[in-house]
């Protein structure tokens, strides 16, 4: 139940209870007696009820490109020309694969490839996730990775089909992916609305993002949040 709305019929109920206190004859105790039990449930309710989370999205992630490729040079790889190149960086990144805190969507121009920083942020920001969503008493999900590591290669054939691919792009230096804030992988317990879910990753990159651990930039044409590490 919305707060709002409980609040509303909690101030109804606060007025009958006032009308029958002032009509009140030997008869009508057991009446008022049976509203301020009523009262009394509906309290309880709402303390075991799961706590309420906006569906707004205030957050304002907008570092851009150039902003998140100077962060990417000092951590990052070289950029590769492509992806014949990438046996001689592997030793050097983490491979990216579904864990217990995110999943990883079929990569059609990308590579699942992070630099360790880079993959130590994204595990920590899936794990900061469900933190969220156990403490509202939500259903388990997981994050969505949507694009990680691209080649010179990918990013030209990208830049065909996506107008928000730029060829100096932060995702050739392995310190770069993208997360969907449209969708989640259910795991157990309730099917959660996306926009609820969304609202909760913004607070846990908003609190990285103080930290200096990240930068973001809110796509909307992507449906995606552009993600680079920082430290």
């Amino acid at each position: 139940m919305p707060l709002s709305r409980f609040f509303s019929l909690i101030l109804h109920l606060e007025y009958v209870l006032q009308d029958f206190t002032m009509r009140a004859t030997p008869s009508s105790p057991r009446k008022a007696f049976a509203l301020l039990a009523l009262l009394l449930i509906l309290l309880c309710g709402c303390a075991s009820n799961r706590k309420a989370v906006p569906e707004n999205f205030p957050f304002k992630f907008a570092d851009n490109n150039p902003h998140q490729v100077a962060g990417a040079k000092k951590y990052g790889i070289e950029p590769l020309d492509d992806r014949s190149q990438l046996n001689r960086v592997k030793k050097k990144l983490k491979h990216i694969e579904e864990c217990e805190y995110y999943t990883v969507d079929p990569l059609t121009h990308s590579v699942p490839y992070l630099t360790p920083q880079a993959a130590k942020l994204l595990k920590d920001i899936g794990k900061g996730f469900q933190k969220k969503l156990r403490k509202h008493k939500m259903g388990k999900h997981k994050i969505i990775v949507t694009s990680v590591l691209r080649t010179k290669e990918d990013v030209k054939k990208l830049m065909k089909v996506n107008s928000n691919a730029v060829a100096n792009s932060a995702h050739c230096r392995a310190t770069t992916f993208d997360l969907s804030y449209t969708r989640f992988k259910h795991v157990e317990g309730n099917k959660e609305k996306a926009a609820k879910m969304k609202y909760l990753l913004g607070e846990v990159l908003s609190e990285l993002r103080e930290k200096n651990r990240c930068y973001v930039r809110y796509e909307t044409k992507q449906t995606c949040l552009h993600i680079t590490v920082a430290k």
